[in-house]
């Protein structure tokens, strides 16, 4: 009989705990979503797209900022995101270049905090701008957590 209370004990604590720990599991500083492609069909920059996306959030994981991804994320549904910043852009062909903007928001109140930049002929020269972005993004991030 004892040993069956010391079992029952155990299984409630161990599930307590788990509770726990899920309940504490720390959300994401930021949410990164899919980057706009402002054209038609044009395959190669969608790629990069994705590219980009992908390496402005290992850039921001590797600075320490807990990432999360939403391919759904939108300026529309942003106030429904789980995190108090998101990073939103935009990729398209103009003039014979690749543009790139990115943009960190405030989720609460869809303002834009800062704005990124970059251009050039080749695509993956300008996803770099991600990575430089989330450098910035970081000490953002890290003052506005006081840290």
């Amino acid at each position: 009989m004892r040993c069956v209370r010391v079992l029952a004990i155990t299984t409630l604590f161990l599930a307590l705990s788990l509770d726990a720990g899920a309940q504490t599991k720390s959300q994401p500083d930021v949410i990164v979503g899919p980057f706009v492609v402002n054209a038609d069909k044009d395959d190669a920059l969608r790629a990069a797209s994705e590219s980009c996306s992908s390496r402005l959030a290992a850039a921001l994981t590797t600075k320490g900022v807990a990432v999360a991804r939403d391919p759904q994320l939108t300026q529309k549904n942003l106030k429904a995101a789980p995190a108090p910043w998101a990073m939103l852009g935009r990729l398209e062909r103009k003039d014979g270049q690749v543009r790139l903007e990115l943009q960190l928001l405030d989720v609460k109140t869809g303002e834009e905090l800062r704005s990124y930049f970059g251009a050039d002929k080749d695509p993956q020269v300008v996803c770099a701008t991600a990575e430089k972005a989330a450098e910035r993004v970081a000490a953002f991030v890290k003052e506005q957590k006081g840290g």
